[in-house]
């Protein structure tokens, strides 16, 4: 009787022994890659998720930047050549310093800087007045609808009380009419 226990138990463990084997085979070949495979799966869907995401931010910054340029685009518009351009400039200029009392000395154009999506234009003005009307034309300046900057001011008080000459070096960006 102890030989057919003896026997029943090797044989038990027998069958466990290879119950175990046959699940680590099991596991080893089928489950192990298929959890590995399923890892990568999610990892490269989550990349891709990742990329995905980048590129609706692009998306909607480059659908923001259109927005905003089709909005400033009128008021930055090309009228033609340079020389058109430059004279409408010193004409909205003229425009608003002339029903102010200064007295304008010069009026320089300078050089077309010409970059790659727009080009700035450049004008010096030499004035001399009250100062409250060179301040009103600076203020002018600030609330004109158009693109239009104080790029240096320089103001020298002279001998009457309350009279200055001032300089100023006034830009515009226009965009190139290409775009």
């Amino acid at each position: 009787m102890a030989n057919s226990m003896k026997k029943n138990r090797e044989k038990m463990l027998a069958v466990t022994t290879l119950i175990v084997v046959l699940g680590v085979l099991a596991y080893t070949i089928i489950i192990e890659p298929q959890i590995q495979k399923r890892k990568n799966n999610l990892d490269q869907m989550n990349q891709l998720q990742l990329k995905l995401a980048r590129m609706n931010v692009d998306v909607l910054m480059k659908d923001r930047t259109e927005n905003i340029y089709s909005i400033y685009e009128p008021i930055i518009a090309s009228v033609g050549s340079d020389q058109q351009d430059i004279s409408v400039f010193t004409r909205e200029l003229r425009d608003l310093y002339k029903n102010l009392k200064v007295n304008i000395r010069t009026v320089i154009i300078n050089p077309v800087v010409k970059e790659e999506f727009f080009k700035q234009l450049s004008v010096k003005i030499e004035m001399s007045g009250n100062i409250r009307d060179i301040l009103s034309f600076v203020c002018e300046l600030d609330t004109y609808d158009k693109p239009i900057h104080i790029e240096l001011m320089d103001l020298i008080s002279q001998e009457i009380t309350d009279n200055v000459k001032a300089s100023f070096v006034i830009t515009k960006i226009v965009a190139e009419a290409n775009i």
